[in-house]
């Protein structure tokens, strides 16, 4: 399956939580990162969460280029011509990562019984990983200047899965107090795609490639597409091409749960821990694929411009053109159907707050968050400031540290009558597309959301 058919198909986008409310206490949703924080009976329909974000240390300005002159088209890719590959190769990194996130709470009630606060609540979430090293864009860009390149720990990964969460907090004494959930998840597509390593050597006029690739998909009950006959492997297995018309269902079924406490050590100062989707989804018709060790590609020759057709200048046909490239590159091989049991990408969070005795309006806090998922794990240290005037506005401002770079954030939360309105974001948006995709990096994130307290 090419990789970029892979990529289109999964692009929905980790499940994130905004972590600048984690010290917000009159935030509802803060118990998605610690279920000892659910504090305060709440209910919400459709508006209660959305939060959506992206994380990564390059943007889509690093690959699509504006044209400058007199050029017939406004957009091209990194692969032509007129972009150095010194100026391309330059702004990238060793792994390039991008990460795309969507929550969506649907329904959630909290209520006060059984000696604690308790919660039920349906969420649909969406994890878009890709890491892409550098080797990969290296050979890309300039085929032909070396007779052999060397790329490892290449991939894609998604899961799609909606939620039902059943929490219960308590105080076990006036310090400790300790927070729990189930939840019950329905999957609805799941894929990866994992490139151990692809060995690429020149042979004559075109590429030997030796490759260990591995690929699982189960995209509701949507089968696979494949090339014709002639394509097929020696051994008789048929070449992937993607997938076939879209087909509903349900291939995945699975538990988790999430568990955290807290605890005043002074009056003045709180610590923190929570540790959450620790489970799996069992994904049943799942199809297998991998690559069938050597094979030749031609190399990346179909960028096409200034043609007599003006009309495949256009950024839509480059990129279908370099779609058709990276089928060729990373070929791979049905090799049927099975069940698989992907273990979710837990979540470690670790925070202390002090409120400033002079003033118990303002505190601060420090975050720890480890997002525990192989090639896409990723660490963040945050630093927050909490402001709390009056009763119904709470105000937050936070910067944190990570290896996809330096980040600011903050939200705002206010109870406005009957509802509590709360909007933030960990990560300020700089320049976007006009689909709203970050331009200069994928360190994005927005969060809104309306709640009605009982």
């Amino acid at each position: 399956m090419a990789l970029t058919a892979l990529a289109t198909m999964t692009l929905c986008a980790e499940a994130q939580e905004s972590r600048t409310s984690y010290f917000m206490e009159t935030s509802s949703f803060r118990h998605q990162m610690n279920p000892a924080l659910l504090d305060a009976p709440y209910k919400s329909v459709l508006l209660g969460n959305i939060n959506v974000g992206a994380t990564g240390n390059v943007g889509l300005g690093n690959f699509i280029y504006k044209t400058q002159g007199n050029s017939k088209y406004d957009y091209t890719t990194f692969l032509n011509p007129a972009i150095s590959s010194s100026a391309f190769l330059g702004d990238l990194e060793d792994k390039n990562r991008m990460d795309l996130y969507v929550n969506y709470n649907i329904f959630s009630c909290a209520f006060k019984a059984f000696g604690g606060m308790n919660l039920v609540e349906l969420n649909m979430r969406s994890n878009t990983h890709l890491a892409l090293p550098y080797e990969f864009f290296e050979f890309a860009k300039t085929a032909g200047e070396k007779e052999n390149y060397q790329i490892k720990d290449l991939g894609v990964n998604t899961s799609n899965y909606a939620e039902l969460a059943f929490g219960h907090a308590r105080n076990i004494n006036d310090k400790l107090r300790v927070g729990g959930k189930v939840k019950v998840l329905l999957g609805v597509a799941y894929a990866d795609m994992n490139v151990d390593h692809m060995d690429i050597t020149m042979n004559g006029d075109a590429w030997r490639i030796n490759a260990n690739t591995q690929v699982e998909a189960a995209i509701m009950d949507t089968p696979l597409e494949f090339e014709p006959a002639h394509k097929n492997a020696p051994d008789g297995r048929r070449r992937v091409k993607g997938l076939d018309d879209m087909s509903f269902g349900i291939p995945g079924f699975g538990l988790a749960v999430d568990l955290g406490a807290t605890y005043k050590l002074t009056d003045d100062l709180t610590l923190s821990a929570g540790i959450t989707d620790l489970g799996f989804i069992g994904w049943s018709k799942t199809q297998k694929a991998s690559s069938k060790g050597d094979y030749i590609f031609d190399g990346f020759e179909k960028f096409r411009v200034n043609s007599s057709d003006k009309s495949t200048d256009r950024l839509g046909p480059q990129l279908e053109d370099l779609g058709d490239d990276l089928e060729e590159m990373f070929s791979v091989y049905h090799d049927g159907e099975t069940s698989v049991s992907q273990m979710l990408a837990a979540t470690i969070n670790a925070g202390a707050e002090y409120t400033l005795p002079v003033y118990n309006k303002l505190s601060f806090g420090a975050l720890y968050t480890g997002r525990i998922n192989g090639l896409y794990s990723w660490h963040q240290g945050m630093i927050s400031a909490n402001y709390r005037p009056w009763k119904w506005l709470e105000v937050n401002a936070n910067t944190a540290f990570s290896s996809t770079g330096t980040t600011f954030g903050g939200a705002v939360n206010m109870h406005l009558g009957v509802a509590k309105l709360y909007i933030g974001a960990d990560r300020l948006f700089g320049d976007v597309s006009k689909e709203f995709i970050p331009i200069d990096d994928m360190n994005g994130q927005l969060n809104i959301g309306i709640t009605v307290p009982f």
